[in-house]
């Protein structure tokens, strides 16, 4: 099981909002939105999307969080994507801390039909996702099912299909089982993602952009739009900026 505390995690994100650069006092009104922040945007990423075997079951490692192997094979947190147009790669390290996963020591890159064995225990890289890897145990012993996605009555609320996640306002319903976040909006439009579970799947979509594919609560969503807001994150603030992720469909194996 994940040893990620939410509550931690919701913690930092608000001590964030509230202490960080992005809550300094707003400037006077200008004639248009300013964002959150002025970070340069990244290269775009060069596809393909996914590589590898699509309908392979296993364990899915989330961008840019930290799963727990079974048999205490370690955590492995998926730290970096890679693709040149015509292939995809990832790097994978052993991830800790809780709330937001940070790096190890151990690296590992894999390719998609590739071996990774982690605390003696072997698997196969069935498939590399700009949004995870999935991990099948070679022993086929710890082969997990699909990611059981939450109710679609209780979390997240969906309008139209829709999530829409607003700016610094962490959405923790069904029970606090989940928590996802919006902490920063930059121009492009891009946005960063954060999200935490008690059971496993958090992640860390860094740069999301219009027409992105997000996996979490066991399943995939399309970033529909992204609204820099006012560039003023307080809670309270309706126009602080928002992003609608639009629901595609059940994660698969």
């Amino acid at each position: 099981m994940k040893t990620v505390r939410l509550t931690a995690a919701v913690g930092c994100v608000l001590l964030a909002a509230a202490c960080g650069p992005s809550a300094t006092k707003a400037e006077p009104a200008s004639p248009s939105p300013s964002p959150s922040t002025a970070r340069p945007a990244p290269p775009a990423d060069q596809g393909p999307q996914c590589a590898g075997d699509s309908a392979a079951k296993g364990i899915h490692v989330l961008r840019g969080g930290t799963v727990q192997l079974p048999g205490g094979a370690g955590p492995v947190l998926y730290k970096e994507a890679r693709a040149d147009g015509a292939s995809r790669t990832a790097v994978l390290t052993n991830g800790t801390g809780t709330g937001t996963a940070q790096a190890g020591t151990e690296t590992w890159p894999v390719t998609p039909g590739g071996s990774l064995t982690v605390g003696g225990a072997a698997y196969t890289v069935s498939q590399i996702c700009t949004y995870r890897v999935v991990l099948t145990p070679k022993d086929q012993k710890n082969v997990t099912e699909a990611p059981k996605p939450a109710s679609e009555a209780t979390w997240p609320s969906l309008v139209d299909g829709r999530f829409r996640l607003r700016w610094h306002v962490p959405n923790n319903e069904y029970g606090g089982q989940y928590s996802a976040v919006v902490t920063e909006i930059n121009p492009g439009p891009r946005a960063d993602i954060s999200i935490a579970s008690r059971d496993g799947g958090d992640a860390s979509y860094s740069d999301a952009r219009p027409g992105d594919t997000l996996e979490f609560a066991g399943r995939l969503w399309k970033v529909s739009a992204i609204d820099a807001g006012d560039g003023n994150p307080a809670g309270s603030n309706p126009d602080s900026g928002w992003v609608d992720l639009q629901l595609i469909g059940p994660a698969g194996g």
